[in-house]
C-alpha cells in the first residue's frame, strides 16, 4: 500500500514537473511574444508619429484650427502608446533579469519626479504634501525602473484624487535596518476590498477606477510590483472606498549621505514664471528669462494654436510671397515647429489652446480653461507676464455676421481668407478701413485678380501720416488699381449666407469678400478684472521696468502703453518691433535684472506695392496738438546719386520746433531706400537733436548708397534755410486751394524747361523757364504774390533768389515741387 502511494506521488511529481516546464515554456513564449510585438509596434508607431508631426508642420498643406486640434489629440494618444510599449519592454527586462544594478541616488529620482508632475498637481487643484529628507539615499538598483515606479505611484494617487483632495509623498530611511521607505497616500476614490488582491495583475483595473477614468491601461501597478520585487523590496497596500489609498514601498538601503542641494525645499525655491500670450512679446520674455535663469519653471499660455509667428508678415503669406506657415515661425525661432522648439530647446512648458480666465493676485494663481479637454485648471506663479496683445475693433454694422466677412488678425483668420480666395470666385473685395492693416492687406489681395476697394470714413488714409503725405500714397495705390473711397461709411452688409453688397450712404458696392480693418484695441480685460491700472491710452499702465501697478505682474506688447520720446507722454503703438523689445526687457527683469525700457519714437515702416512708407517721431498735426510750434520742409531727393542704375526718389517731410530747432519727426515716402533715413532720424530724436545737429552729421557716402550730402542732410539744410528766413515755402494743399479759388492776388509760375512743361504740369501755372527769368522779369507784376514751381523745388529756390534780388517781396516756393504734388497733373 505504501509502495503504491509512493509510486502515485512520484507519478504526480513528474506530472507536476511536466506542467511546470510547460508553464515555463508558455511564459517564455509569452515574454518573447510581448517583446517581439512591442519591438514590431515601435517602428510603425514611429512612422505614425513622424507623419503626425509632418501634418502639424503643414508640410502637406494648410490645416484648419479644428483639424489641428484633432491632430494634437492623436499625437498625445500616440505618445501614450509609445510610453506603454516602452513600459512593456522595460517590464520584460525586469522579468528576465537583464537589467544592470548600480548605485542610484533615490532622493534625486524622487525630486525629479515631483518637478515633472507639478503641472498635473496644479491641474487637479489638489494639495500636495512632500516630505523628503535632506539626505542622498543610495540604493543598488536601476535608475529608469525606480523612476517609473515613483512616477506610477504618484500619477495614480493624483489621477484618482478629486479636486481639493490631498496627496502626500513621504520618504524615510533607517540606517540600522538598511531600509528606505516610500509612502504615497491620497484621499481618492479608494479600491474595493475584493479588488485589492488583483490590483497588481497585468491590465487589471478596479471597476470604480474604470468608471472614474477610462484612459488607464491597468499596467502601472504591475510595473510597481515588478520593480519592487526586482530590487528585493516589499510593497504594502491599504485602501478604503471613498477614503483613499496608502501604498508603502520598502527598498534595501545601501547608505545615506549628506545632501548636496538642500532637498526638496531648495527645489521648491525655483521661480515659477507664467506668461500669458504667445505671439511676440510673450515668447520673447519667456526665452530671455530662460537664458538668464536656467532653473526657472516657465509656463506660456496661448489661447490659439499658433505661437511665436511674425504677425506683421501675414499679408505676405496671403499674397503667396511666403509659401507656408512654417516660414512665419522659422524666421523667429530657427525651427519650423515653434511649440516643439520652445518645449524641447528652451525647456518652456507650452499650453496652447488654453485660455486664461481668471487671475488670483492674492493667491498668485492663474486659472485657465483647456479648449481641448473642456476643463478648467489652475497654476501658481511667483511672477506673471501679461502679453495678451490686441483685438480688432468690430463696428456695429447690420449684416456683419454674414459669411466671407473677416478681420485681419492672427493666423486663424488669415487661413480663412486664404481658403476663401482659393476655393471661391472672388471678384470684388472690400476693405473697411484705410489704416496700416487695411493698406497692407490691400496690396496682398490684388494678387487674387479681384478688384480691391478701400472705404475710409475719414478724409485721408494712413492717419499716422500728415494728409499731404498720405495723399501721395493714395495717388500711388490708385495708379496700381486700388479704388479708395474716403469720407464714407458702410451702413450695412447685404447678402444671403455670404456677403454680396455693402450699403454706403449714397449707393451700394458689390462685395464677395470683406476685410474689417477699422483699428485695434488692447486686450486689457484680464488686467481690469484684477484691478491693475489702465493708462490714459486705454492700455495697461507700466513703469520703466514694464511692471504694472502690481510689482509681481509685468506687461509687454500690444496690451500695454509706453512713453513717447518727444512728448514724454503715455503713448500706444501696437507694433511687433516694440513688442519684441519690451518682451526682452521683461524677460530680463523677471529673471532678476533691472533693465529699463526707454521711450519710443513711434517709428513705422511699411511697403505698399513698390512704394516705401516710413514715419518716426511726431507728425505736424501731433506736434501742434502737443504744444509745439512746428516748421516743416518737403524735399524730394534721390536715394543715391541719380546717375547710378536703380536710383529712386524719396520724398521727405522733416519737422522741427521753430523755437528750439529740435527735430520732432520725419515722414519719408517713395520707391527709394527710406529705411536708413528714418532710422537715422529716430536716433536723432532719442538725443533730442536739432536741425543743426542733423546738418552736421557725418554720414557714409558712396555714389551707390547716397548722394554726396545725403537726402537727410539736404532736408535739414532746407529746414535751416527756412528757419533763417532765406526762403518762404508753401504747401501743396494751400496752392491747390488758391488755384481752385481763382485768386487774382497770386501769380503761379513754372520755372522748368518748355519740354518738361509740355509733358506734364500743374493746371493754372504759366511757364517762365529759370534760364529766361532774368530776361522776362518785367512781365511779372510786382504787386502780386508769386508762387514758383519746378520738379523738386531746387530750381524754384534759385528763381526765388533772382526775384528777391530784383526787389520782389512776396515770393513762395512750392515745397516738394511736382514730385510731391498729390493732385492731378495735366498733359494738355
Amino acid at each position: 500500500m505504501a509502495k503504491e502511494a509512493e509510486g502515485e506521488i512520484q507519478k504526480l511529481k513528474k506530472e507536476l514537473e511536466r506542467y511546470q516546464r510547460e508553464i515555463d515554456r508558455l511564459l517564455k513564449e509569452r515574454s518573447e511574444y510581448l517583446r517581439i510585438s512591442a519591438h514590431q509596434m515601435k517602428s510603425p508607431l514611429a512612422t505614425i508619429s513622424f507623419n503626425i508631426d509632418t501634418l502639424l508642420g503643414e508640410y502637406a498643406g494648410r490645416l484648419s484650427s479644428k483639424q489641428l486640434r484633432i491632430l494634437e489629440s492623436i499625437k498625445r494618444n500616440t505618445d501614450a502608446i509609445q510610453t506603454l510599449i516602452r513600459d512593456i519592454l522595460e517590464l520584460e527586462k525586469l522579468k528576465t533579469g537583464k537589467v544592470e544594478l548600480e548605485e542610484v541616488n533615490y532622493t534625486d529620482i524622487c525630486l525629479d519626479v515631483i518637478e515633472e508632475l507639478r503641472d498635473k498637481v496644479s491641474e487637479k487643484d489638489i494639495y500636495f504634501e512632500v516630505n523628503i529628507p535632506n539626505k542622498d539615499l543610495i540604493v543598488m538598483g536601476n535608475k529608469f525602473a525606480l523612476r517609473q515606479m515613483v512616477i506610477n505611484l504618484l500619477e495614480n494617487a493624483i489621477k484618482y484624487t478629486n479636486k481639493n483632495g490631498v496627496v502626500s509623498f513621504t520618504v524615510g530611511y533607517d540606517v540600522d535596518d538598511k531600509k528606505v521607505t516610500t509612502i504615497v497616500k491620497d484621499t481618492g476614490i479608494g479600491i474595493p476590498p475584493e479588488d485589492q488582491k488583483k490590483i497588481f495583475e497585468e491590465f487589471y483595473r478596479a471597476p470604480n477606477a474604470r468608471k472614474y477614468d477610462r484612459s488607464g491601461t491597468g499596467f502601472g501597478m504591475t510595473i510597481i510590483k515588478h520593480v519592487v520585487d526586482f530590487h528585493g523590496g516589499d510593497i504594502k497596500l491599504w485602501s478604503e472606498v471613498g477614503k483613499g489609498t496608502r501604498i508603502t514601498v520598502i527598498l534595501p538601503l545601501k547608505e545615506a549621505r549628506e545632501g548636496r542641494i538642500g532637498g526638496v525645499e531648495e527645489r521648491k525655491k525655483r521661480k515659477r514664471i507664467v506668461v500669458i500670450g504667445g505671439v511676440a512679446a510673450g515668447p520673447k520674455a519667456a526665452s530671455r528669462a530662460r537664458r538668464l535663469d536656467p532653473d526657472a519653471e516657465i509656463t506660456l499660455f496661448e489661447k490659439g494654436y499658433f505661437l511665436a509667428y511674425a504677425g506683421c508678415a501675414l499679408p505676405y503669406y496671403i499674397s503667396g510671397k511666403l509659401k507656408n506657415q512654417r516660414e512665419l515661425t522659422s524666421a523667429l525661432t530657427g525651427f519650423e515647429g515653434a511649440t516643439e522648439y520652445f518645449r524641447s530647446v528652451k525647456g518652456i512648458e507650452i499650453k496652447n489652446l488654453c485660455e486664461v480666465k481668471k487671475i488670483d493676485r492674492k493667491g498668485k494663481t492663474v486659472h485657465y480653461y483647456d479648449l481641448i479637454t473642456d476643463r478648467t485648471f489652475n497654476i501658481p506663479y511667483d511672477v506673471l507676464v501679461l502679453a495678451t496683445g490686441s483685438s480688432p475693433i468690430i463696428p456695429d454694422i447690420d449684416g456683419i455676421g454674414l459669411g466671407n466677412i473677416f478681420t485681419m488678425r492672427g493666423m486663424e483668420s488669415t487661413e480663412q481668407i486664404k481658403n476663401v480666395l482659393a476655393d471661391e470666385d472672388i471678384r470684388e473685395i472690400l476693405i473697411l478701413g484705410g489704416g496700416l492693416i487695411g493698406i497692407e492687406i490691400a496690396e496682398a489681395l490684388t494678387v487674387s485678380g479681384a478688384r480691391v476697394t478701400i472705404v475710409e470714413k475719414e478724409n485721408q488714409i494712413l492717419p499716422f501720416l500728415d494728409p499731404e503725405m498720405a495723399a501721395l500714397v493714395e495717388k500711388h495705390m490708385e495708379q496700381k488699381g486700388v479704388r479708395i473711397i474716403k469720407n464714407e461709411t458702410v451702413l450695412s452688409f447685404i447678402g444671403g449666407k455670404k456677403v454680396e453688397y455693402a450699403r454706403l450712404r449714397k449707393y451700394k458696392l458689390p462685395a464677395d469678400l470683406v476685410i474689417i480693418a477699422v483699428g485695434i484695441k488692447p486686450n486689457v480685460e484680464l488686467a481690469e478684472k484684477i484691478g491693475l491700472k489702465i493708462g490714459k491710452t486705454g492700455a495697461i499702465a507700466v513703469n520703466e521696468y514694464m511692471q504694472t501697478s502690481d510689482p509681481d505682474i509685468y506687461a509687454a506688447g500690444d496690451c500695454c502703453e509706453t512713453v513717447h520720446v518727444v512728448t514724454k507722454k503715455p503713448y500706444y503703438l501696437p507694433l511687433g518691433s516694440i513688442a519684441n523689445k519690451q518682451g526682452r526687457v521683461v524677460g530680463t527683469n523677471i529673471a532678476g535684472g533691472k533693465q529699463v525700457f526707454p521711450p519710443v519714437a513711434g517709428t513705422v515702416i511699411i511697403r505698399v506695392f513698390d512704394f516705401n512708407i516710413a514715419k518716426t517721431g511726431l507728425s505736424e498735426r501731433e506736434a501742434i496738438e502737443n504744444g509745439f510750434d512746428p516748421i516743416c520742409c518737403y524735399v524730394p531727393e534721390y536715394d543715391r546719386e541719380h546717375f547710378i542704375p536703380g536710383a529712386e526718389i524719396i520724398n521727405i517731410k522733416l519737422i522741427a520746433d521753430r523755437k528750439s530747432r529740435q527735430i520732432l519727426g520725419a515722414q519719408i515716402i517713395g520707391r527709394g531706400d527710406v529705411a536708413k533715413r528714418v532710422d537715422v532720424t529716430a536716433a536723432i530724436l532719442y538725443k533730442q537733436g536739432t536741425v543743426d545737429d542733423m546738418t552736421g552729421l557725418d554720414l557714409g557716402y558712396a555714389p551707390v548708397y547716397s548722394s554726396a550730402l545725403g537726402a537727410l542732410i539736404v532736408s535739414s539744410n532746407v529746414l535751416q534755410n527756412k528757419l533763417e528766413g532765406k526762403f518762404k515755402g508753401i504747401k501743396a494743399e494751400e496752392v491747390y486751394r488758391l488755384l481752385n479759388n481763382e485768386n487774382d492776388n497770386y501769380i503761379f509760375l513754372d520755372v522748368r524747361t518748355p519740354q518738361e512743361y509740355e509733358e506734364e504740369r500743374i493746371p493754372g501755372f504759366d511757364l517762365i523757364p529759370l534760364e529766361r527769368l532774368r530776361q522776362r522779369i518785367d512781365e511779372i507784376a510786382r504787386d502780386k504774390k508769386i508762387i514758383l514751381a519746378c520738379e523738386s523745388g531746387k530750381r524754384s529756390y534759385q528763381a526765388s533768389l533772382i526775384l528777391k534780388a530784383n526787389h520782389f517781396t512776396d515770393v513762395y516756393v512750392l515745397e516738394g515741387g511736382l514730385r510731391m504734388w498729390p493732385y492731378r497733373l495735366t498733359h494738355e
